[in-house]
């Protein structure tokens, strides 16, 4: 079950759907992606992903495969960044999910995203 929500939070963000994406996340939930410092709650998740946006057309996932431990799901993958001004960046990724409840309590994003703004 787990990790058909993990691909459903990917559809998500392909379709900029971030009121959608947000009700998946549980209070007080931990947001990381890359090296960039954690955000805490849904709000906050938010507020980062409303940064990133402006810069990007469209983001893909392309999963190349996924793991389910537990409450863990782990999908390494590449992302496709399709930036506003034609040019397009792939990077490797790996997302480690995890859920309590049923909702996502911890989503870590472990990518180098500067090429992508570069």
């Amino acid at each position: 079950m787990s990790i058909e929500i993990v691909q459903k939070l990917f559809n998500l963000v392909e379709q900029n759907d971030l009121d959608t994406y947000l009700t998946y996340f549980a209070e007080g939930a931990e947001y990381k992606a890359g090296n960039y410092p954690p955000v805490f709650g849904p709000q906050a998740i938010g507020e980062f992903a409303k940064q990133v946006a402006p810069y990007f057309d469209k983001i893909e996932h392309k999963v190349k495969k996924s793991w389910l431990n537990g409450d863990t799901v782990i999908a390494e993958m590449d992302l496709v960044y399709h930036r506003k001004d034609g040019k397009v960046a792939t990077v490797p990724c790996c997302d480690v999910v995890v859920f309590e409840n049923g909702k996502v309590k911890s989503y870590h994003a472990y990518l180098d995203a500067a090429p992508a703004f570069a």
